[in-house]
């Protein structure tokens, strides 16, 4: 269902596309018109609606993106169509066609964008996943502008990025300011960016919008970021480092504020005196906002406003992205399916295991292997809930434990700082509650799943009712008890090393070794050298309560 949001001094839709496209497109004396806005971000290269990793239909696409942005540009020609970022990673489709040893470099996300038509995008963390040759690469194939006000260096790195634009439609003049994310240098290495700066966006909007404001009728202002307060009732949420959002719809000057990153769906509404909205993620809707507008003394103003965020799933794709990724997407079906090896038996990818879990030993015994360190330091990054029967061993596997293109590094912590980040990592555990069969967990729903890092080549307890910092015990690594000035060598991803998640000390942490290729490349590498993998727990650690949903097993080296 369309939940259509109407603000104040609103009209009622026109059913009439004829009637509409009157109204809609200023002719010359007219006093009143409307302006349509449509708005996409993080559709993270979901080009069709089929998941290739896990072989089934899949809701909201660019396809089908395609489809509604046509279907409602035809209703109304004064029309600005925009996307906040996240774009060139997240498929396998992408990363083989772009990343992958061998790629062609042909963007299949940009391909399809060029077709949806845009007007303008802005840049979100994501595009820097792949380094920057890939992202100059990719930007230079897009049909539209990229923008990015807060984004310093860009000229002298070669990427086509601008800060600004002013489009006219029907002598309405739209002013689009582009804000990325500041936080990529805490996401991704320093080869992604380097040459790059990234200031506040906050106060680089605060400077911008007062002159963008005296060449449009309308300012739009695009961020990657969501929003770091509670919609309705202003409390914060501890992301103020991350979203910026809430901070943005507070400065004067802004109509309309566009945001993305956290994958909300947030049907256009009004935050003080400012229309905000996001669209979700993954091509799962497309935000349409039709700003009312009236002319006083020679220019244009906001008078009202109508939104809403339109659902895709139902919609069919557009054949003309589909034939344009076909061959891609043929080449991309028969890697993912190519035999390895075999798999011994059924593996269930989780999104957050309660106990020591086979998939994400899988991934440490593939981090510990490539890099000879003597601890691994990994997540479940899998998302949701897969299975794999046992059977043939393929590339697919990889993709579900592994869809993000991080690489590995080795870093060297005492023993202190081994348990500082240990206890970061099951900080998010909120409550026990237990009752005859067994304790469930709370946990803070805020902190993403893929921020739960547990530690192989050593065994612990979590005692998930302690205060937080206090609930690692009986730390050892070789049997023995880890002495705060010990020191030992942990293999991390390059997120972690970037900073991400907030862990401390794996940024500074002296570097002991770098590995430049994706994990997924790095474990179909691992499946193809050992041939046979048995899914297995080695039971390393534990919570202290019995858990209804996980077997209550401690590592055998726990006091």
């Amino acid at each position: 269902m369309r939940n259509v949001v109407r603000g104040p001094r609103s009209v009622v839709r026109l059913a009439c596309v004829a009637v509409s496209l009157l109204v809609s497109w200023p002719a010359a004396g007219q006093e009143k018109a409307t302006l349509r806005v449509l708005f996409t971000s993080d559709m993270h290269a979901h080009v069709l609606p089929f998941d290739d990793v896990r072989e089934r239909p899949a809701r909201g696409s660019i396809a089908q993106v395609a489809t509604v942005v046509a279907r409602e540009r035809l209703a109304n020609p004064a029309n600005v169509v925009l996307d906040g970022g996240d774009e060139i990673e997240g498929t396998p489709l992408e990363y083989y066609a772009i990343a992958a040893p061998g790629a062609s470099g042909a963007d299949p996300a940009i391909a399809a964008m060029n077709l949806v038509g845009y007007d303008a995008a802005v840049i979100g963390n994501h595009e820097f996943n792949f380094g920057l040759d890939v992202l100059r690469r990719s930007l230079s194939q897009a049909r539209f502008p990229w923008l990015a006000a807060n984004l310093g260096g860009a000229e002298n790195a070669g990427l086509r990025v601008g800060d600004e634009l002013v489009l006219e439609r029907g002598g309405i003049r739209v002013g689009v300011l582009g804000l990325t994310n500041p936080n990529i240098p805490h996401w991704d290495p320093p080869e992604h960016w380097r040459g790059l700066t990234f200031a506040d966006p906050v106060a680089v909007a605060a400077a911008r919008i007062p002159e963008l404001r005296k060449r449009a009728d309308v300012v739009i202002v695009v961020v990657h970021s969501g929003f770091e307060r509670d919609l309705a009732t202003g409390a914060s949420d501890g992301t103020e480092n991350e979203n910026f959002a809430w901070r943005l719809a507070q400065l004067p000057g802004i109509d309309l504020l566009l945001t993305g990153h956290t994958h909300r769906s947030i049907p256009p509404q009004r935050l003080g005196a400012t229309v905000v909205a996001q669209p979700g993620r993954w091509g799962d809707f497309v935000t349409e906002v039709d700003l009312d507008l009236a002319r006083e003394g020679g220019t244009w103003k906001v008078a009202g406003w109508r939104g809403e965020n339109i659902p895709t799933g139902s919609e069919p794709p557009d054949p003309r992205v589909v034939a344009a990724v076909a061959a891609e997407e043929t080449k991309v079906k028969a890697e993912l399916a190519r035999p390895l090896g075999e798999l011994t038996a059924p593996l269930e990818v989780r999104a957050l295991p309660v106990a020591d879990d086979p998939g994400v030993d899988l991934i440490h015994a593939v981090q510990l292997e490539a890099t000879g360190a003597e601890l691994s330091l990994a997540a479940p990054l899998g998302g949701g809930h897969t299975e794999f029967p046992a059977g043939p061993l393929t590339p697919r596997l990889a993709h579900a434990l592994y869809p993000y293109p991080n690489t590995l590094l080795v870093v060297r912590l005492t023993g202190a700082e081994l348990k500082d980040v240990l206890e970061h990592a099951v900080r998010g555990w909120t409550g026990v509650g237990c009752g005859g069969a067994g304790c469930t967990l709370e946990r803070d729903r805020r902190l993403p799943t893929y921020n739960y890092d547990t530690l192989a080549g050593a065994t612990y307890l979590v005692d998930p009712a302690a205060p937080v910092g206090s609930r690692i015990l009986g730390l050892r690594v070789a049997g023995k008890p880890v002495l705060p000035g010990e020191e030992f060598t942990v293999a991390i991803n390059s997120y972690r090393a970037a900073g991400g998640g907030g862990y401390p000390h794996l940024a500074s942490a002296p570097r002991v070794k770098e590995i430049d290729r994706p994990m997924v490349s790095l474990i179909v590498d691992y499946f193809t050298r050992h041939r046979r993998v048995t899914p297995a727990a080695d039971d390393n650690w534990a919570f202290t309560v019995p858990l209804r949903d996980a077997p209550a097993r401690a590592p055998a080296s726990a006091p």
